[in-house]
């Protein structure tokens, strides 16, 4: 039987990051790809777990960006972004979303919608925002977004993460 961990944060930066990363880790996230495009028409996308509803009315998501991450600048740019929420069977593209060198899209069927924001198919849910407010917060940007259009298919299995790793959940009926 495993005992409960109590750290004191302030300890040191080293410690305090391992430490949230392990507690931060118990806890289930889904799984998403965040795309937008450039003004010149590149696109960027990566595999997120930090994505929350804000609020219904007006709707409003979040999604919080590393700092240094290589798809910053394109999504401080440009002004919109989508939000696509994989499945289980769709764990090999959020696999394809993670890789630093290779082009993401690469094999990937994508459709525009309003803002032009890279919309991938098939995935449980899809949502297209423009950029609401955007704001640092430590070592990530976070940005929020006023729904525009919204897609979703609730009849998949989540791909969630939890400790680290993709992982299934088996939906009750």
């Amino acid at each position: 039987m495993s005992r409960p961990v109590t750290i004191e944060l302030g300890e040191g930066a080293a410690h305090d990051a391992r430490a949230l990363r392990h507690a931060f880790g118990g806890f289930t996230t889904g799984v998403t790809v965040l795309t937008a495009t450039a003004p010149d028409g590149r696109r960027v996308g990566l595999t997120a777990n930090s994505f929350a509803s804000v609020s219904l009315d007006p709707p409003l998501a979040l999604v919080c960006v590393d700092l240094k991450s290589s798809c910053l600048p394109v999504l401080d740019a440009a002004g919109a972004f989508a939000v696509n929420v994989l499945h289980a069977d769709q764990r090999p593209l959020a696999e394809q979303f993670t890789r630093k060198s290779a082009d993401r899209f690469e094999g990937v069927t994508v459709e525009t919608w309003r803002t032009g924001a890279p919309i991938l198919p098939d995935c449980m849910a899809n949502f297209e925002c423009v950029t609401h407010h955007c704001f640092d917060a430590g070592d990530h940007r976070v940005f929020v977004g006023r729904v525009v259009k919204l897609r979703y298919d609730p009849d998949h299995e989540p791909l969630v993460y939890l400790q680290g790793r993709f992982r299934r959940v088996h939906v009750d009926d």
